[in-house]
């Protein structure tokens, strides 16, 4: 159990597959996929693969940090934790449940969405689904079961604040987010943690935990008919609720207006830099996301005239950059890796890049072509995996939408360098960015020195 912030996949077999192989090898999600929506409103979520003997069930609620004001930071992941030792009111119950059925479980929370999964023999697959169904009808919360758990995750906090790279990042972050770092903030901290009773995860289970706001999602070696029978008799006497989001809608996320710097000094041997931007939501400008993640994929590529210029030239050891789609704001995140002699030359030059990359030098047809057929083969193998396809259906269900997972390598086949000059014009050329640097104190002191000599940021 715990919180996540992105889900990846490697990058794996593409010199080794021609087109047409790529093609003949990846089965499509509209041909596996298999959907219904039950009269309560769950979503019902089959993707079938009798590759091997095995079935996930999860169930995702749209919850997560995005629903969180400021007195509730960390609520969400909190609350994952007490769900599953709520189960039929003993900590180790729903664990003994899962062994019975050969399973194992876990449970996530990210920015916009919260899943528990099960993962079994497919032949268990609709005792799984009892148990999930019995898991999110009918919690149980009590006092002795909050405190227990709360400690729990203030030592997951606790972990990882003490790793220097883990508080850069949530510190450039929280800056990022000004006012509402609070809907970023998986994770809380003791004092928002502190303040969380039994009261406020029950307002949470009655406002989120509906199935009209939820998607059981089954994928492995399993019957899409069964499977919907079996939904229908666990959850089709789950209560639909009303629409949590009308009565308190979520707040635009309060934008970026000048760049920041986050120096941290450390005694680190070497220098990470990690530099932050929002860029687009995926209901607002739902072109560009797809624009955001076929330029990463180029300029992460080791042949990329931005790796020749920042890592070739021996300025990094790496360097690497994404863009996460959400539907309230996404970030832009490039994160290097440098030494202590290189550090001020090396934030420089990406720096420079960053304000020159509108001309997107070296990002051809050909090049923008090699992306799109990468995507390809690690979509293909996501859909091979029956224990990493559930959980990312359940993020993309919450954020985007099922189906724009499903449209996904249409409309990345139509991205051309025009829509990647766009995405930079808009989100990252001359855009307020928030600078994080982790260094040696000397180093740190350096360079807060020369990014306020050069009128980079508004504070050091």
């Amino acid at each position: 159990m715990g919180y996540s912030r992105l889900f990846t996949a490697p990058v794996l077999l593409l010199a080794a597959l021609p087109a047409r192989s790529i093609e003949a090898q990846q089965a499509t999600l509209e041909r596996r996929v298999h959907q219904t929506v039950l009269e309560n409103g769950l979503q019902v979520i089959v993707v079938e693969n009798q590759t091997v003997p095995l079935a996930t069930v999860l169930v995702a609620v749209r919850n997560g940090a995005f629903t969180q004001d400021s007195a509730e930071q960390g609520l969400a992941h909190l609350y994952e934790h007490i769900l599953f030792r709520s189960f039929h009111s003993r900590p180790e119950a729903f664990a003994l449940e899962a062994t019975r059925l050969n399973g194992r479980f876990n449970g996530a929370t990210t920015q916009e969405v919260v899943f528990y999964f099960v993962m079994v023999p497919s032949k268990n697959v609709e005792g799984a689904i009892k148990l999930m169904a019995e898991l999110l009808k009918s919690p149980r919360f009590s006092n002795d079961d909050l405190e227990n758990e709360r400690l729990v995750v203030l030592d997951e906090l606790h972990r990882s604040e003490s790793d220097p790279e883990q508080q850069l990042s949530r510190q450039v972050e929280r800056t990022l987010w000004g006012t509402s770092w609070s809907r970023k903030d998986v994770a809380g901290d003791s004092g928002s943690l502190a303040g969380i009773t039994v009261d406020r995860l029950n307002q949470t289970y009655g406002r989120f935990y509906i199935p009209n706001n939820a998607a059981l999602i089954v994928t492995g070696d399993v019957s899409s008919d069964r499977v919907f029978e079996e939904a229908q008799h666990r959850f089709g006497d789950w209560k639909r609720g009303p629409d949590p989001f009308v009565d308190r809608p979520i707040p635009p996320m309060a934008p970026r207006i000048m760049s920041s710097a986050v120096i941290l000094a450390h005694d680190v041997p070497d220098v990470t830099i990690h530099i932050a931007m929002q860029g687009p939501s995926v209901g607002q400008d739902t072109a560009a996301t797809y624009a955001g993640d076929a330029l990463f994929e180029v300029l992460n590529d080791p042949s990329s005239a931005f790796q020749r210029v920042l890592v070739d030239s021996g300025l990094f050891q790496s360097i690497v950059g994404h863009y996460l789609t959400l539907s309230h704001t996404g970030p832009i995140e490039i994160v290097g890796r440098t030494t202590t002699e290189r550090a001020q030359d090396a934030l420089a030059a990406l720096v420079t890049e960053l304000d020159n990359l509108e001309a997107l030098a070296g990002i051809s047809d050909e090049a923008l072509g090699i992306v799109k057929k990468r995507r390809q083969v690690e979509r293909a193998l996501k859909l091979e995996g029956v224990a990493a396809l559930a959980p990312e259906l359940g993020y993309w269900w919450s954020s985007a939408g099922l189906d724009h997972y499903l449209s996904y390598d249409a409309r990345m086949r139509t991205e051309s360098p025009a829509d990647l000059e766009r995405f930079v014009r808009t989100y990252i050329t001359g855009r307020p960015r928030v600078i994080g640097v982790l260094a040696p104190p000397e180093t740190a002191q350096r360079v807060a020195e020369w990014l306020r000599r050069a009128g980079r940021t508004t504070s050091p």
